[in-house]
């Protein structure tokens, strides 16, 4: 075996074993075939130095990407675990097109233009942007409503574009202003960005074969979301200032514990083929919901109520993990009741 075909076979393993034992030889075949110059010393160097072309790589991820998340056509576990990511990222997209929406209420508070609200505080006062540049830089965030609503109406490439407006210029914001000293050190603009990105590389999962979108639930859900979660946290937070204690990573915790628990509530009454997919999104989602409330902990420490801070932030942890450890074990075992693999493995598309 020469060293280009063991980096063909080392990439081919990110296909699912039982696809690489039925189509591995043959895709090896066509990528050295694909190789050969017709020089023999040519394809002697090429066989000892030469490695897979970036468009080849790119094609074997979007192949295991389809096998692996898997559509309409593709076995149950395969399917369900397509469900599932797409039903994550739904949810994720789903809360910050949510929250930014809200947070056009939150600058008409700050503006004073909401009468009914008591007046904001000196410490939250609404800074005008110096130019037009850094208005549109700061409107980027508002991106991710777009995108949702591309996302719900199939274009997924477009929604990936757009969210990429959203990720960028915070990152280079937060990157800018952490090494110039304007803004302190701390992990969790990092763990949001870094969030963000999982959640762009996960739209791959709306890939041709995949189901559509029920468009109508999905953007219903839009203006249900913001009257069932921001609004009314905004007013309480707005009224009561000690309440300002729940960042980010600790709503996403109460959002997910409370969706977990509504969803294990109503296990009874609902088939295992739907209910499913939508175990393994919770699941998806509490993990991530866990690992960025332990990941920003640390920039607690030089908060002055961080002992405050640290219990809350404890209390949200346990409650993920007291609801998405049983919901995660079920899970699995109806998972592992599926069949994994189908009798007959489907022909892989030209791999170049």
């Amino acid at each position: 075996m020469s060293r280009l075909e063991e980096r063909y076979r080392f990439v081919l393993r990110l296909l699912p074993a039982a696809y690489r034992q039925e189509w591995e030889d043959d895709m090896v075949a066509a990528f050295l075939d694909s190789m050969d110059t017709g020089d023999s010393e040519t394809t002697a160097y090429v066989t000892d130095y030469g490695r897979p072309s970036l468009s080849e790589v790119a094609s074997i991820v979007s192949l295991a990407v389809r096998l692996r998340l898997g559509g309409t056509d593709a076995p149950p576990r395969s399917f369900a675990w397509g469900q599932a990511v797409r039903l994550a990222t739904l949810m994720a997209m789903l809360a910050n097109a949510v929250m930014v929406t809200a947070g056009i209420a939150v600058t008409l508070w700050l503006s004073r233009k909401i009468a009914w609200l008591p007046a904001p505080e000196l410490e939250w006062p609404l800074s005008p942007s110096s130019n037009i540049w850094h208005t549109a830089w700061n409107l980027a965030d508002y991106a991710w409503l777009p995108a949702y609503v591309a996302l719900v109406l199939g274009h997924r490439r477009v929604a990936q574009a757009v969210a990429l407006l959203a990720i960028v210029p915070p990152a280079i914001t937060t990157a800018v202003e952490q090494a110039v000293g304007d803004v302190p050190l701390s992990v969790t603009p990092w763990a949001m960005r870094f969030v963000e990105v999982l959640l762009l590389l996960a739209m791959a999962a709306f890939h041709h074969g995949a189901p559509p979108v029920p468009r109508r639930p999905w953007l219903l859900a839009l203006p249900i979301g913001i009257f069932l979660v921001p609004v009314p946290l905004f007013t309480i937070q707005a009224a009561r200032p000690a309440l300002r204690l729940l960042d980010w990573p600790g709503l996403s915790c109460a959002v997910v514990t409370v969706a977990m628990v509504v969803h294990l509530a109503g296990r009874v009454s609902s088939r295992q083929s739907r209910r499913l997919p939508w175990s393994l999104a919770l699941t998806l989602l509490a993990v991530t919901a866990l690992a960025l409330r332990t990941a920003t902990l640390p920039d607690y420490s030089n908060q002055a109520q961080r002992t405050t801070l640290a219990t809350i932030a404890s209390v949200e942890a346990a409650a993920v993990l007291a609801v998405g450890v049983p919901l995660a074990v079920l899970a699995i075992r109806a998972l592992r009741r599926l069949p994994p693999i189908p009798t007959v493995a489907p022909r892989p598309t030209t791999p170049t």
